[in-house]
């Protein structure tokens, strides 16, 4: 019995490891025209795809993430042109990315195939530090819209921050949409990868976990 205990212990503590990975995209080091592929499988050392460096790495890394943003048509969504970093004035936020004028912005997260990728949290602003109303804004899990909005309200003094239950908002693709007003930018982008457990290892865990169980019944 105690060695069920200790493989569950363990596997628990493995699984608990495998999702402590996360990055935060700041666009505080990108170029004032936003490359394709920014932030894409940041490493440890807090350096992406692209060997650009000084990632925030608050809670890890994101190694096994591929990430794609782009200006992309309003109209169908397909790709059109790079974003952009403006520095200030966006609410209260810093070196924030926007879209072309008329168009939208699309983000995608894309998790290696044997992760989950998640989605914590972003922040949007007006500009110049002007109340400002967002056509649109969505949040896509594997293509199906699991957050969606229209005629969002977006401070031009404190920054909306809005935030996802990444236990939830998962899967091996998680896309961020929004546009039709240049004048709402988004930063701080919180995302994380999490290893999918094998089935064996749910299966021993699942065993060990059903161990306790019937040692507690046992004692009583």
């Amino acid at each position: 019995m105690r060695a069920i205990r200790t493989l569950s212990a363990v596997l628990c503590a493995s699984y608990l490891l495998s999702s402590a990975y996360a990055t935060v995209l700041t666009f505080d080091n990108s170029p004032s025209t936003i490359p394709y592929d920014y932030g894409s499988r940041v490493d440890a050392s807090g350096v992406d795809v692209g060997g650009r460096t000084n990632f925030n790495l608050t809670h890890g890394a994101t190694p096994n993430v591929a990430v794609q943003m782009f200006t992309a048509n309003y109209s169908d969504w397909s790709q059109l042109t790079n974003l952009f970093v403006w520095g200030s004035n966006y609410a209260d936020l810093t070196d924030v990315a926007y879209h072309s004028f008329g168009q939208g912005a699309r983000f995608i997260f894309t998790a290696d195939s044997q992760y989950y990728v998640r989605l914590h949290s972003f922040q949007m602003g007006g500009w110049p530090r002007t109340d400002r109303t967002l056509p649109f804004l969505q949040v896509l899990v594997d293509g199906n819209p699991v957050f969606t909005q229209t005629n969002v309200a977006i401070s031009g003094t404190t920054a909306n921050t809005f935030s996802f239950d990444p236990n939830v908002v998962k899967g091996g693709v998680i896309e961020i949409r929004f546009g039709n007003d240049w004048n709402v930018a988004i930063d701080n982008i919180g995302f994380s990868q999490e290893l999918i457990p094998e089935p064996a290892s749910l299966t021993l865990l699942g065993a060990g976990l059903a161990g306790l169980a019937l040692r507690r019944r046992t004692r009583k």
